[in-house]
């Protein structure tokens, strides 16, 4: 996964917020002259919260979460729409002022652009077709692979492990072959029906179709596939490689979309597999108390 482009973006913002929320603690009170006789207390309380902003970025780039990333983004954006009005005030700012509001908006813009750009170029990666993104998250169990594959290929069971679902079951037979539809059903009352595409026990690896052309299909996809792999790791644990891929229903900003819809899918799929690993391991949920640490692949 290309992930450079979108961590250079967020490192130069890190370093961006970070220079300017020290000068506006360290010299609140000359700056706030020289653009305009703005109040020193407010130069300060602002460059403090450049510090924290800089403080999300880190915790960002540190566990690289591409819906975090997506909002710091929006902020970005928010900072740009909400200072350059500024700049139409009437005797609000001096000229020196007026520069660096101008300045500091320009250099945020291009920030947030090539941060939007590196989330996009992530999400469209490997993908043939224009308008298809693909999200893949890898998670490393403390379970041995053929036991954490056992309970992953009970597809009927789902439920049992994922809070944001209600209800799942698997018609078609009670072995999960290819054919086999298993249909889930949300805390909200939304139910939606996945085909068995392939059911490889060999190589623990299972493919579902979403079946995205029924009318009540709940989300904003014209298509939807996804999968799970689990191979050995180090030690009899295992890795865990689940993916989507996607045909969002608006094709120009889809990529926005399911960049949002990474932050549940993110946190919720690291609580799934916890939850499936005690379950594998003969272990209460409750006595895993370590969530398994999320990649990208």
């Amino acid at each position: 996964m290309t992930t450079r482009p979108l961590r250079t973006a967020l490192t130069a913002n890190l370093v961006f917020s970070t220079l300017c929320g020290v000068a506006l603690i360290v010299s609140g009170r000359e700056i706030g002259v020289a653009m305009g006789a703005l109040p020193g207390w407010f130069m300060t309380v602002l460059g403090v919260g450049l510090l924290g902003f800089g403080a999300l970025i880190a915790f960002v780039l540190a566990r690289l979460r591409i819906g975090w990333a997506l909002i710091i983004s929006g902020l970005d954006l928010l900072w740009v729409v909400s200072t350059l009005p500024l700049l139409a005030v009437p005797g609000l700012l001096t000229a020196d002022g007026r520069l660096i509001v101008l300045l500091v908006a320009a250099v945020v813009a291009v920030l947030g652009f090539f941060q939007m750009r590196g989330i996009r170029t992530i999400l469209a990666e490997g993908q043939d077709e224009e308008g298809i993104y693909r999200h893949c998250v890898r998670l490393y169990s403390r379970a041995k692979p053929d036991a954490l594959w056992a309970v992953i290929r009970d597809l009927g069971s789902i439920s049992r492990y994922s809070t944001g679902l209600k209800a799942s079951r698997l018609e078609g037979g009670s072995v999960a072959e290819p054919g086999a539809v298993r249909v889930c059903t949300n805390q909200q009352g939304q139910s939606w029906a996945e085909e068995v595409v392939s059911m490889d026990d060999p190589s623990r690896t299972v493919v579902l179709r979403f079946r995205a052309e029924a009318e009540d299909f709940p989300f904003p996809l014209d298509e939807m596939i996804g999968g799970w792999t689990v191979t050995p790791a180090a030690n009899g644990t295992s890795t865990v490689d689940i993916w989507w891929s996607v045909r969002p229903t608006r094709r120009r900003l889809g990529w926005v979309l399911l960049a949002l819809m990474t932050i549940p899918l993110d946190r919720d799929i690291r609580h799934i597999v916890a939850a499936m690993e005690a379950e594998g391991s003969g272990k209460s949920a409750g006595s895993m108390m370590r969530l398994p640490v999320l990649g990208y692949c």
